[in-house]
């Protein structure tokens, strides 16, 4: 990966975490349920997250069908999401603010890889 691509895709990463992170921490304090807070996350996430990397990290015009193919590929951190929580926090007994931090950084790699499998045209480039 060239230095201005992995740059870009930090920076809209971590824009979408600190997001996702604001809405479970959030949602905690309010008493709301885990998948509540992971539903609302993923919506605004999902739309952020797909403009900001197809502008900026690919270079890639923003479509109807690669934001569906984003939001379908981003489902599946919907219940790798939950699990990691339910780990962090109700098993290891970390409180929220802790616990959601370190669930997302155990995501950000398969993030990066459903992301440019939906946004990149050819999947045969080279990351």
């Amino acid at each position: 990966m060239i230095a201005r691509p992995a740059l870009a895709y930090g920076a809209v990463s971590a824009i979408c975490l600190a997001l996702h992170n604001a809405v479970m921490i959030g949602g905690d304090w309010l008493g709301w349920p885990y998948l509540g807070s992971i539903l609302v996350s993923f919506s605004l996430s999902a739309v952020t997250g797909y403009v900001l990397h197809s502008l900026a990290t690919f270079g890639e015009p923003v479509t109807l069908y690669r934001f569906i193919r984003y939001a379908a590929a981003m489902t599946a951190n919907i219940p790798l999401v939950f699990i990691a929580i339910w780990i962090w926090h109700d098993l290891a007994g970390l409180p929220m603010i802790w616990a959601s931090p370190i669930a997302t950084i155990c995501m950000i790699t398969v993030n990066f890889l459903l992301s440019r499998w939906a946004i990149r045209p050819q999947s045969t480039r080279m990351i």
